[in-house]
């Protein structure tokens, strides 16, 4: 993968695929890039952290891409009943230039975290008890995460908002992100 090409919005995890086939309870999963939500039996949303890399602002800062970490990468999963599944990562914008950042995934975090979805929605394992709402350990900047743009990340910080400043935000959005 060269640095020059233009980043992904919607990165999608195939390459992942390997590490988790090799992991305990992952070989009976096989990946399925064309899975959407109508061809499969669970889909869900979550959230996944990782690290974004900027090269657009190398030039603003002594050839050094700009490096952020997010705890809430919207993350789109798609499980199939024959075991085939797709996991979908939604990219976010610098916050310097407006650029898409890369987007970087721990793979043993990103394995862990999968396989733990697929054990709940095949009934592996139970629900974990909630203990209150989650707290964030920091702002989720909406206005810059693709999946608010879809409308579909947990994190969005549009149900805050009343229903018309929610049509007026996401307006706002889409003109800024064209």
């Amino acid at each position: 993968m060269t640095r020059n090409k233009k980043p992904q919005v919607e990165i999608d995890a195939a390459k992942h695929h390997a590490a988790l086939a090799r992991a305990e309870g992952g070989p009976q999963y096989e990946y399925d890039p064309t899975l959407t939500a109508k061809g499969c039996y669970r889909f869900g949303v979550r959230t996944m952290s990782g690290l974004f890399i900027c090269y657009a602002c190398k030039h603003r800062n002594d050839g050094i891409p700009r490096v952020w970490t997010s705890g809430a990468v919207c993350t789109e999963l798609y499980l199939s009943k024959d075991n085939t599944y797709r996991v979908v990562f939604n990219a976010q914008r610098c916050r310097e230039c407006e650029n898409f950042g890369r987007f970087k995934v721990q793979e043993k975090k990103y394995v862990d975290r999968v396989l733990d979805i697929f054990a709940l929605w095949t009934g592996q394992r139970e629900a974990h008890e909630s203990t209150g709402p989650h707290k964030s350990t920091g702002p989720h900047d909406s206005d810059r995460c693709y999946g608010c743009y879809k409308g579909i990340c947990p994190w969005s910080d549009d149900d805050e908002d009343d229903s018309n400043d929610k049509k007026k935000s996401k307006k706002t959005r889409r003109r800024r992100r064209r």
